[in-house]
This record gives structure tokens, C-alpha cells and sequence, in this order.
């Protein structure tokens, strides 16, 4: 009973382990995460276009949710710039950016949608299905993100104004109001910057972001900033954020629940990102199914305080884990810490220079514009570096949720695509080894065996490829001389199908027809266990499949002179056992 409950909520299986000398560590480490957490949550809520007290409602029950429900010791919750772009996004698609209430009512909707979706996955444990979207597209798919981020965050940073959400047309706004600057915007931008990636590069542990926070309170509250015409977060409702569902309109359901999709999507993939990167680090592993789970219940405990969508964050998470992290209690802590700050300190905020919380978004982006994972793309395998590009240029063209979609597909076309190609290699005996055979590409010095043709695919064959494999299979023999045996190694199926099956019933239809036996080398039991059930064994035979290459080209080489086969009882015991048969 336990394991099954600590399957659903890894909280109860690590909880009763918990040693008191770690307390004073995960403390510490939870006042550091609350320190990153606190302003960058105000800053991706300008991002998402809803104020700033949206992210902050967001933390507590998101932090204290995953604690329970989630598999990770170090993963800190909190709303990111993937998030806030895309759940941005999806409420500018509905029209709700002009009202504010109704914007914060929205994004707290997809939040919830987000949460219910990632839930889902994780009870049905659909976790695997993230491994279809390839790394390269993820790069260049957060590389936009990231540049639309700066982009959108440009105009607070200069003091000119610029509402254009598209990333070329605000950039280009933005170039054409460069004379209208406001040079104390700029100066107080610029400073904030040299403060932030300065002082992380010196000195990484220090909680920068909180630093500069703490300058532009102390400023906001000895120098009147509105009166210098720069732009000025104002006032932030104290107190705790109600818990209710969130009240929006019947008519934007289903775009809510759609948009929660894309959200979700999102969010995960980063989420995932950061719990596998510190999970190897720190030599422990998650589960994927609850990372589903418990980055559902994050945003569903979010989305009810009415706050944005959040998922996993690198920077908290690194945070966490250079503060000394060693539990999930980490973001409890962090969790008390934020409630502190929403009850008695949002009055500090009304006369902060608003370019601060922009300096604090770009700072938290930059790390994704990784040039250096393109050039090594570029330098590997183009078509790796192509994706990528083609992630980068889907969100700086379409936006963030079109973008998104256009990485997914791109990604599920680039497997298809993939999967339906076989590559055949002819095969030849190597010198010196008594039953290594390899490629003849390349490799002169291995030899055929006369009017035997060994051929070798090197992917699974599945209805997706078979047509395509069957046509390059005869292309191999009419290109050889004096077949009159092809021994065919399926070492690399595993599993097979009817629409496989029928084209390996109509290969040795057509090659008997042109006086061409053949023969198959290392055929899996699951497959077998079909090709019998299809009857296609019978009909190609006894003596026909070997556990070996060597052992089935000699059969083959009986074959070719005329002499009777073994009887394969012999030689092959198709016991269940023999898994790699």
C-alpha cells in the first residue's frame, strides 16, 4: 500500500527518512529560492500580460504541491519564461490582454487546463511521449523563446513605448522610436544589467536578482520615479490570493483547455529538462510519470490561487541546489517565505522603476540563446542544426504557440521520416574472425560467398517502412551477379506486423520466381511468434532460419549446390526463452 501511495505521491516514502541535520540546509536553500523566485515571478507575469501579483500567487501552493507529487529532490516551481510566453500567448488569442481582471482570470484558467492535462498524463503514464520531441528542435525552439522574451521586455528597458506582441514587427517598432529614449530608463537599464551578469559571473551564489530588487525598493522609495517619466510598477495588492475557480466564460472554454494544452506541453519539456539535468547530477533518478503528476498538481494548485502556469525552473533549481538543497522541504520553506512577502511587503513595490523587473527577465533568459549547443549541431549532423534553426525561426515567425506546434510536428515528421528510410548493407565474411561479419563498403578485404547474397538492415521494419525496404531488397539482387540465396538478418525487429508480414510473404513469392531462395538470420522470438501465426515459416520452410549469420549463410551455401538442408530442430530451439533468437 505504501509503495503504491508513494508512487502517486513520492512525499510519504522520503519523508519518514528525512534527518533533522538537514533542516538548517534546506531552509537556507528555500530563503535562496524564494529570493530568485519572488522577482522573477513579477517579471514573467509582464511577460504574460497580466500584473505582477499573478506570478507571485502562483508560488505557494505550486511549490508546497510538488513537494508531494513530485519525484525530484531539487526541482523549484515557479512561473518561467516558457510559461508566461506561451500562456501570453494564448490569452492575446482570445482578446483578454485589454482587460486586466479578465486577463488574470484567464491565465489563471489555463493554468488550471495545464495542470489537469499534465495531470492526466501522468495517471494514464503517457511520460514517455516526451521523448519524441528531438533536443536539437527544444534548442532552437527555447532560442526564440528567449529572443522573443528580450525583444518583448526591449521597450521597458529604453523607455519608449511599443505594444506590437509579433517579435519582427516589435522590433522593428522599437528601431524606429530609438530617438524618443528616455535616457534615465536607459542609464537605470543598463546599470541593473552590469549588476545582474557581472555579479553572477563573479560571484554565482549571491541571489542577484533579489539584490538589484532591493536597490530599485530602496530607490523607489527615495526618488520619484513617475515624476521623471520613468514607468513605475504601482500599487500591488497585499494579502493572500483567494482560492476559487477561476471565473471566466463559457464561451472561451474551449480555447482555454486548448491553450492549456500547448501550455502544458510547454511547460513540461522545461520542467523535465531541469529534473533530469540535477537528477544525474546529484545520482538519483525521476520518474517521469510523476514529474506529469506533479507539475499537474503545481499548476492546478496555481491556476486555483489564481496565478500563472509554472513548471521547473533551471535558475531556481541551480539555486536550490548551490544553497545546499537536500529535500523537496526546500520549496516549503521557500512556499513560507513568499506568503511572508504577499502579507506584508507589496506595499514596498508602487514607486519601483518598472525597467528593474525587465533587467531581471532578460538576465533569467540569456541562458537560453545557446549559441554554443548550435554550433555543435552545425558541426555533428546539419540535419540536427536545420531542426534547430527551424525551432528558432517557428517562434520568431509564428509566436510562441505556433512555434511550439511547429517544433512538435517538425520533430514527429523528422521520426517518420527516419523510420520509414532502411539503410542495407551487404555483407561480408572478416579475415581473422570465425563468425564476424560486417559491411563490404569500405572494406575490401571481406569477402562474399559465391551466388549468396547477406544482407543487413539497420532499423526495425514496421508498416511505415516496408514498402521501401521491399523495394530496396530487389534492388540489391538484380544489382548482384548469380544470386541464388539471400540471406536476409532481422536482428534489428523486434517485433513485427501484418503489413510487414505481407511483404516478406510477396519478397519470397517474387524471389522464388526468379529462382532466388531465401533464408533469415537472427530472427527475435516476438517475431517469429508472428511470422508462424501468418504461416509465413511454413511456407518458407524447414532450415530456412538460423540463430547466426555464419550458420545461415552455411544453409544458404547447401542450398546453392544443391544439397539437402539440416533439419532446423537441430540447430534452433524456439523455446520462449530465447528471447534474442
Amino acid at each position: 500500500m505504501a509503495v503504491r501511495l508513494g508512487n502517486i505521491a513520492p512525499i510519504v516514502v522520503w519523508a519518514p527518512k528525512y534527518r533533522r541535520a538537514w533542516l538548517g540546509r534546506d531552509a537556507l536553500a528555500g530563503l535562496a529560492v524564494a529570493a530568485v523566485a519572488i522577482p522573477t515571478a513579477m517579471g514573467y507575469s509582464t511577460v504574460a500580460q497580466v500584473p505582477i501579483q499573478v506570478g507571485l500567487y502562483a508560488l505557494p501552493a505550486a511549490l508546497v504541491l510538488y513537494a508531494i507529487f513530485g519525484s525530484s529532490r531539487h526541482v523549484a516551481m515557479g512561473p518561467t519564461s516558457t510559461v508566461a510566453l506561451m500562456s501570453g500567448a494564448v490569452i492575446a488569442g482570445i482578446g483578454g490582454v485589454n482587460d486586466p481582471a479578465r486577463a488574470a482570470a484567464l491565465t489563471a484558467a489555463v493554468a488550471l487546463a495545464a495542470g489537469l492535462w499534465l495531470a492526466l498524463f501522468g495517471i494514464l503514464r503517457l511520460g514517455w511521449v516526451t521523448d519524441f520531441i528531438s533536443r536539437p528542435v527544444i534548442v532552437g525552439f527555447s532560442f526564440g523563446l528567449g529572443l522573443t522574451v528580450i525583444a518583448g521586455e526591449l521597450p521597458h528597458l529604453l523607455g519608449v513605448s511599443s505594444a506590437n506582441p509579433h517579435f519582427v514587427q516589435r522590433v522593428w517598432t522599437t528601431l524606429r522610436e530609438l530617438g524618443d529614449i528616455n535616457p534615465l530608463t536607459l542609464a537605470l537599464g543598463t546599470t541593473g544589467l552590469v549588476i545582474l551578469f557581472v555579479g553572477s559571473a563573479r560571484w554565482p551564489r549571491v541571489p542577484w536578482a533579489l539584490v538589484l530588487m532591493v536597490i530599485a525598493i530602496a530607490l523607489g522609495q527615495f526618488w520619484d520615479a513617475r515624476g521623471h517619466s520613468v514607468e513605475v510598477i504601482g500599487q500591488v495588492p497585499p494579502g493572500l490570493p483567494t482560492i476559487a475557480l477561476p471565473a471566466i466564460s463559457t464561451t472561451d472554454l474551449t480555447q482555454v483547455v486548448l491553450g492549456g494544452l500547448a501550455v502544458a506541453v510547454a511547460g513540461v519539456g522545461e520542467g523535465l529538462a531541469a529534473a533530469r539535468i540535477f537528477a544525474q547530477r546529484g545520482d538519483y533518478r525521476i520518474n517521469t510519470d510523476s514529474e506529469f503528476l506533479g507539475n499537474g498538481m503545481a499548476d492546478i494548485g496555481a491556476g486555483m490561487c489564481g496565478g500563472l502556469s509554472v513548471c521547473g525552473s533551471l535558475s531556481r533549481t541551480g539555486t536550490a541546489v548551490n544553497s545546499g538543497a537536500r529535500t523537496q522541504f526546500t520549496g516549503v520553506w521557500a512556499a513560507a517565505v513568499v506568503v511572508v512577502f504577499l502579507l506584508t511587503m507589496t506595499g514596498l513595490l508602487a514607486g519601483v522603476p518598472r525597467v528593474a523587473l525587465s533587467v531581471i527577465v532578460v538576465a533569467s533568459v540569456w541562458f537560453l540563446l545557446d549559441v554554443g549547443s548550435l554550433r555543435y549541431y552545425r558541426k555533428v549532423r546539419r540535419n540536427d542544426f536545420v531542426s534547430a534553426l527551424a525551432g528558432l525561426g517557428g517562434v520568431l515567425l509564428f509566436g510562441p504557440l505556433y512555434g511550439l506546434l511547429a517544433a512538435v510536428a517538425l520533430s514527429l515528421l523528422g521520426i517518420l521520416y527516419r523510420s520509414s528510410r532502411v539503410d542495407i548493407d551487404v555483407l561480408g565474411k572478416i579475415p581473422g574472425e570465425k563468425a564476424g561479419w560486417g559491411a563490404v563498403t569500405g572494406h575490401p578485404e571481406r569477402t562474399e560467398v559465391p551466388g549468396v547474397l547477406v544482407l543487413r538492415l539497420d532499423a526495425p521494419l514496421f508498416w511505415a517502412n516496408s514498402e521501401w525496404t521491399f523495394t530496396r531488397l530487389l534492388d540489391h539482387v538484380e544489382q548482384a551477379e548469380d544470386v541464388k540465396a539471400v540471406v536476409l538478418d532481422l536482428e534489428a525487429t523486434g517485433q513485427m506486423d501484418a503489413t510487414t508480414v505481407t511483404m516478406l510473404t510477396e519478397l519470397l513469392r517474387r524471389l522464388r520466381r526468379a529462382d532466388v531462395e531465401l533464408f533469415i538470420a537472427r530472427l527475435h522470438y516476438p517475431a517469429r511468434v508472428v511470422l508462424e501465426n501468418a504461416d509465413f515459416t511454413g511456407e518458407l520452410g524447414a532450415g530456412h532460419v538460423w540463430h547466426s549469420i555464419s550458420q545461415t549463410v552455411r544453409a544458404a551455401r547447401l542450398h546453392v549446390q544443391g544439397e539437402p538442408l539440416p533439419d532446423v530442430q537441430d540447430a534452433v530451439d524456439w523455446d520462449q526463452g530465447s528471447e534474442n533468437s
